[in-house]
């Protein structure tokens, strides 16, 4: 692909990403839910989109981390609804048993294709820094504290208040299993993205 196709899709995807995230955040005001749009995914959205129109792939990485294996999980979860119209995990009950507009349900089908398609874009920006992750960490806690501040445990932003999926974790914390939870993903994605990522990307540095 030339230069030039090349910055045509990117701007094609970033906008597109924006656009979504924007898209979401106006539906969530539009149900009078504002704290939706602390949803991970939504400012994922958000950022990804602005990453990419910037040419910044450091911001759109550090989302892809936080992003990664939620989302890989809400994957499986639709798959299986899919196939034997039946919950696995219980994450994507919502999309098939609440009732909701197609626009609700077109912004929740981004958990799809967000990571692939990000990191598409990364791959067409080019890599140049490795410390995303310090972003996504910093981010992970701050996202914690606005949620806990903001958000009503009933709404269950992120699963930050009790578990989405049904797993007894004992007599541990549900905060410390929270951040153990979500750190060690991000974690597990910053290692697995940046393996395969850097090689192919090293040459090409913005």
């Amino acid at each position: 692909m030339n230069n030039k196709n090349k910055a045509i899709v990117v701007h094609i995807i970033g906008v597109y990403f924006l656009v979504l995230g924007i898209v979401a955040i106006i539906r969530s005001m539009y149900h009078h839910a504002p704290t939706q749009i602390l949803y991970a995914c939504y400012m994922g959205m958000i950022l990804i989109g602005v990453g990419i129109l910037a040419r910044r792939s450091f911001i759109v990485l550090s989302q892809i981390y936080i992003l990664a294996i939620p989302l890989f999980v809400w994957d499986i979860d639709f798959v299986h609804w899919l196939i034997f119209n039946r919950s696995l995990l219980g994450v994507t009950d919502y999309f098939f048993l609440e009732f909701s507009a197609n626009i609700d349900k077109f912004v929740m089908l981004q958990h799809l294709y967000t990571i692939p398609l990000a990191i598409y874009a990364v791959i067409l920006i080019g890599v140049g820094r490795k410390d995303a992750w310090k972003w996504s960490f910093i981010q992970l806690v701050l996202l914690f504290v606005a949620v806990m501040v903001f958000s009503a445990p009933s709404s269950n932003i992120n699963c930050m208040f009790y578990s989405c999926i049904d797993v007894n974790f004992g007599v541990l914390p549900y905060t410390f299993v929270w951040f153990s939870v979500v750190f060690c993903a991000t974690g597990i994605s910053v290692l697995l993205l940046n393996y395969f990522l850097w090689p192919k990307t090293r040459n090409n540095v913005k």
